[in-house]
């Protein structure tokens, strides 16, 4: 049967294997996924949703690895046709909808962009425009689509099999470590890729000499042997990276990596996998650097090819304590080729010394030349004009090239530093901005970078090398050149009453900006809610209010900019007209026989005025660069607050070493408000593996304490504890990745679960499995058409406050931390999912802080703190706290009421 009808219900699958066959939608709505045939290693890539009228094909794969896939999102009628069964045309613009639907995939959009000439049909919607066979020339496109899939299956192969093979390195590590406890051995060895123990010594110097790379400081790149025992290579040399305040991140090295700027790159060299560090001496030159090879050696296409492709590519970090712009504006030139710089200048001396010549062949031309009609004299002034002009504009060129390096390399730098430090700063500093005030304030480092551009370089040099025109203007008149500079002193003046106006409305704009930014950020957060309660007019209210300001400071500099073009484009007309006035009839002089003495000749004046253009022309574009300069001033007191915070994390603070999950609060007191105490005095101690609930009515402090372990708020007297060491004396980063937190807003990025769930950890999709388990998540995961890749939408909206929870509990346990602080994590659970998630904390080595007010939850637990007014008020087990008829017994008896 070539013609048949189907009915799918909710949630069934059919595959289309037909090469000839098509599926027109008739109702419903179908998802479409390409999956593999290959046993053992299934992939599913999600392709397009259809509704009514839309129209899948199989996809035709040259070695049949793929095929299409169907899921049914709803009860859904399709028909499924033959080709023959359609007329040509009609098929052809099946077809032609099938290649528009696939071409909106991010990634094969991205190849029609940058110019693929067999994507751009597909954009165009003009595939199959010639075709003399259709089907033939149906299957070609299809192959290339399926061959373009293939190479994305193959590519999350690997990701898949370096993610086991981290796994399995992990799991080596903790046997090593296992029996050496089991041994009593003091120091034990770590295996890592390269199979053999890595010593500290070794991370060191690779670290440092990446430092040295960066110009940054090496005397904190140091650990305690101690800690180290218990560190796996990656974490070590996170660590040091950290105490060596910068960042690093996973790269994958393409070919001729080495040929271009790529940073600095610590990685793996050579069958041994030796750790080194791969430094650029050069633009476009790299040296390999080992504790085999301490002083380095040129990488070659040979020596790159023994190079490992996985790496961690480094960036530098802005200084741990306030910064000034003086600070900035230091890291920004140390991140730059220094070659570049004297190529800057060098080509800008040069520049400024080439205009000279013009004024002089000028001269030469009118004053010796032409009265004798010398045309082999012009025909020479005309070569040295052209090689002048050839010069100047190659000179030009070069300077722009290296400009560009200057800018690029800053950017990379400057951007990565920046994040890296406000990811750094502590959360207190965030409760003074909202998101969107905070991203606007972070464009202030835009306008200062922008100030390292060709423009601006080539116009402050020009500037500065533009006074050899003042010399030779004064060789041929002292008089004209004296008025010149009093009509551009006058200029100048005018120019910066206009600029210093344009500060103080940039400032204001700024500041409404920042306001604008607020609203509209906190606008579209809440979008659903100003729906729900009919209140889009109010939306509208609120945000054209702050627009309104910024529109208002925004017309006002509108203005400024067209009254300085105004001055600008009279300024050369009136110096004009002066200096020919005075060459005119201020010139002049008397001779010794009483007759008037022409005091500049034809020839010195035309030669005066080009040089005198030249120089005028350089400081009419160095006019708004300058204003440019002051207009940032604002910006930089908009970035300041960043800048001026210090962060949390700092090199001298200690390590915390591997914590066992003992914690103790010793007469902790905390206030947000000075004299206003949340917190009173609250003093008790959690051994490790401990499992203890604090309970509370609203607003007791429960949720300020959990704060205060994370190192979010500083206590105003007394100490916390993490295995007897002070936490004001640690450094935070290595106390919260032994952490597994899920606070009471926790938000899911936007991405895939299986991301969402293991971060940025080493981890597989087999963990990412066992954690969900634990979660109680699985389930539903499994159910979900792309599984562990089903994509998050922002805002969790496609997920319900359940499964958000769920997966907030799985990103939590995924790496089996030694403490699991959860605030009010299982709210939104019901009983039997909430049976899961308790029976799987029971099941834990690990300590925990379990923040509820659903009290059935905490029945299980070793402990309970009853909290009140800030105060510890009583502490017990379950069944002893409900026998007291305290508090706690009251706040039992009200939900069991």
């Amino acid at each position: 049967m070539s013609r048949f009808e189907k009915s799918l219900t909710a949630g069934e699958r059919i595959r289309l294997e037909d090469g000839e066959r098509l599926v027109l939608i008739e109702s419903g709505k179908l998802e479409v996924y390409a999956v593999t045939r290959a046993e053992g290693s299934f992939r599913q890539q999600f392709l397009c949703e259809l509704e009514a009228g839309g129209v899948a094909f199989p996809l035709l794969d040259e070695f049949n690895q793929t095929e299409t896939l169907l899921y049914a999102a709803e009860d859904t009628q399709i028909k499924i046709l033959s080709f023959d069964e359609v007329s040509p045309d009609e098929l052809k613009n099946f077809m032609r909808r099938w290649f528009a639907e696939l071409i909106k995939l991010p990634w094969l959009r991205l190849m029609a962009d940058k110019g693929d000439d067999t994507l751009i049909p597909w954009l165009e919607g003009t595939v199959l425009e010639d075709a003399q066979d259709l089907t033939q020339a149906f299957r070609e496109n299809e192959e290339i689509f399926s061959m373009l899939l293939g190479v994305r299956f193959t590519a999350e192969d690997k990701r898949f099999a370096n993610r086991v093979e981290v796994r399995t390195r992990n799991q080596r590590r903790i046997m090593d470590n296992s029996i050496a406890n089991l041994l009593g051995e003091e120091t034990t060895t770590y295996s890592e890729t390269t199979e053999r123990a890595v010593k500290l010594e070794e991370a060191t110097f690779i670290v440092r000499r990446a430092a040295m790379a960066l110009n940054m400081p090496t005397d904190n790149i140091k650990l305690e042997a101690e800690l180290v025992r218990k560190l796996d290579q990656i974490r070590l040399l996170r660590r040091l990276i950290q105490k060596g305040n910068m960042q690093m991140r996973l790269i994958e090295l393409v070919e001729d990596w080495h040929k271009n700027d790529s940073g600095v790159i610590i990685g793996y060299y050579g069958a041994e996998k030796i750790l080194s560090t791969f430094v650029p001496i050069a633009p476009g030159k790299y040296k390999l650097v080992n504790t085999e090879h301490p002083d380095g050696f040129p990488i070659t296409d040979e020596v790159a090819a023994k190079i490992y492709k996985s790496a961690f590519e480094c960036y530098a970090g802005f200084p741990a304590r306030e910064l000034k712009i003086l600070d900035l504006m230091k890291f920004i030139f140390k991140q730059c080729w220094f070659a570049d710089y004297r190529t800057v200048i060098g080509i800008s001396l040069i520049a400024g010394l080439i205009p000279l010549a013009m004024p002089l062949v000028t001269e030469t031309i009118f004053a010796d030349i032409i009265p004798i009609l010398d045309r082999q004299g012009l025909a020479t002034v005309t070569q040295v004009i052209m090689v002048t002009s050839f010069t100047t504009a190659s000179l030009g060129i070069v300077r722009t090239i290296a400009v560009m390096r200057i800018t690029t390399r800053m950017n990379m730098a400057t951007e990565a530093a920046l994040w890296g430090r406000l990811l750094t700063l502590p959360t207190k500093f965030f409760r003074q901005f909202t998101s969107g005030e905070l991203a606007s304030r972070m464009q202030g480092i835009n306008v200062i970078k922008g100030l390292v551009s060709a423009d601006f370089i080539g116009g402050l040099f020009g500037f500065v090398f533009s006074f050899w025109s003042i010399f030779l203007m004064c060789y041929y008149s002292l008089k004209l050149t004296a008025a010149a500079v009093a009509v551009w002193f006058v200029y100048a003046i005018i120019t910066a009453f206009i600029y210093r106006r344009v500060i103080g409305f940039q400032r204001n704009l700024i500041a409404a900006t920042n306001k604008e930014a607020g609203i509209v950020q906190q606008v579209f957060k809440g979008l659903a809610k100003f729906r729900e309660h009919g209140a889009e007019n109010q939306a509208y209210w609120l945000w054209s209010g702050v627009f309104g300001e910024t529109w208002k400071w925004n017309l006002k500099l509108r203005w400024q900019s067209n009254y300085n073009m105004i001055i600008g484009s009279v300024q050369p007309f009136i110096l004009t007209m002066c200096l020919y006035y005075i060459a005119v009839y201020g010139m002049n002089e008397v001779g010794p026989n009483g007759q008037t003495v022409q005091g500049i000749t034809y020839a010195q004046f035309i030669a005066f005025q080009g040089a005198f253009s030249s120089f005028n022309a350089t400081l009419n574009g160095i006019i708004p660069l300058v204003g440019q300069y002051f207009a940032i001033q604002p910006h930089i007191e908009n970035l300041r607050p960043i800048l001026k915070e210090v962060p949390e994390s700092v090199g001298d603070k200690a390590d915390s070493g591997i914590l066992s999950g003992a914690i103790e609060l010793s007469n902790v007191t905390f206030g947000y408000v000075e004299g206003r105490d949340v917190l009173h005095d609250v003093s008790f101690k959690i051994a490790a593996g401990e499992n203890v609930a604090i309970v509370g009515r609203s607003g007791c402090g429960k949720s300020t304490l959990v704060r205060l372990l994370l190192g979010f708020e500083t206590p105003r007297k007394g100490s916390i504890y993490f295995d007897g060491q002070d936490l004001a004396d640690l450094n935070l980063p290595s106390v919260r990745t032994q952490m597994g937190v899920v606070l009471q807003n926790g938000q899911l990025m936007q991405g895939d679960i299986f991301t969402n769930i293991i971060g940025t950890n080493a981890l597989t999709q087999e963990d990412a499995w066992q954690a969900a388990e634990a979660a109680g998540i699985a389930m539903d995961i499994a159910m979900m058409p792309m599984g562990m890749q089903t994509v998050i939408s922002e805002g969790s909206t496609n997920i319900s406050g359940g499964q958000r929870q769920r997966i907030l509990i799985a990103r939590a346990l995924v790496t089996k931390p030694a403490i699991l602080i959860f605030d009010e994590a299982t709210s939104a659970l019901d009983n039997r999912t909430q049976a899961i998630v308790t029976k799987s904390l029971d099941s834990l080595n690990a300590t925990r802080i379990i923040v509820a007010h659903r009290l059935s939850t905490i029945r299980n637990c070793d402990r309970i703190l009853v909290m009140d007014a800030g105060r510890i008020v009583e502490q017990g087990g379950f069944d002893e706290l409900v026998a007291r008829g305290g508090i706690f017994a009251n706040l039992v008896k009200r939900q069991t009421a």
